[in-house]
């Protein structure tokens, strides 16, 4: 029972973390933590993540995707710049589209639309490094949108496409971002 207790609360936990949980929910007691999970059920425990351990490629404004439009990817099938009058926020990140119809559509799927890896450099995230993206330099595949920070590495990366998302995405699940490794 304990096992399975202990199992529950880290697949929340990771849940919390994929979805870029920053805060409390609102039954958790003012001095919940971590390290005392005791007595709490594992909905309820505290999530904590500081700014510089957050994976979203975001500037000083929070705005990802250096304000280019996420829904142009699939739709125009190129990066065109969005505009500060059509935006919303998901999962802790300022998206700006550059049509209302644009926005209207990330609205209705955005999980859909927002960039894999939090909009890091998808080439890099295969490394362990978190390395800030050229929203020029992307690609779209399997539905998801990938970008990287230059030409080259969109390049390096489909070159072996099925390999490198595997070592990606089996990166992006781990912890190595939290000690550090940011570059």
């Amino acid at each position: 029972m304990k096992l399975n207790r202990a199992v529950l609360i880290l697949s929340v936990l990771a849940a919390n973390v994929a979805l870029g949980a920053t805060s409390r929910t609102k039954s958790d007691p003012p001095n919940s933590s971590l390290s005392s999970l005791e007595g709490h059920s594992p909905v309820s425990t505290q999530v904590r993540l500081e700014k510089s351990q957050q994976r979203l490629n975001v500037d000083s404004n929070g705005v990802i995707l250096k304000g280019y439009d996420a829904v142009a990817y699939f739709s125009q099938h190129k990066a065109i710049k969005g505009s500060p009058k059509y935006q919303t926020s998901h999962g802790g990140a300022t998206y700006y589209f550059s049509s209302a119809a644009n926005l209207a559509a990330f609205k209705a799927n955005p999980s859909k639309y927002a960039p894999e890896f939090g909009g890091y450099c998808a080439n890099s995230v295969k490394s362990k490094k978190l390395v800030d993206s050229d929203p020029t330099a992307f690609f779209v595949t399997n539905g998801k949108l990938y970008v990287c920070s230059s030409h080259a590495d969109v390049e390096q990366f489909r070159s072996n496409e099925k390999e490198n998302l595997r070592k990606a995405y089996e990166n992006w699940s781990g912890a190595w971002w939290t000690h550090g490794n940011r570059s």
